[in-house]
């Protein structure tokens, strides 16, 4: 198997394995939370859509596609 076929299989399975993926984790927010001094955000953090991972894979597959014509 070739070394760029290997780093490609390695990535297609994060994405497919990493499902739950938070736009901010708890340790930035509250670090945030102690620089503004008190910062009140009742808002639940919501994991982003699983889609977008696909989207990405699909974007790179489509460009090593095109980068080897």
């Amino acid at each position: 198997m070739k070394k760029s076929q290997l780093i490609f299989t390695v990535i297609l399975l994060s994405f497919f394995t990493i499902t739950n993926i938070h736009a901010q984790g708890l340790e930035d927010a509250q670090g945030l939370e102690d620089a503004m001094g008190g910062f009140e955000d009742n808002v639940n953090d919501v994991p982003i859509n699983f889609l977008i991972p696909l989207a990405l894979l699909v974007g790179a597959y489509f460009g090593v596609k095109k980068i080897k014509k």
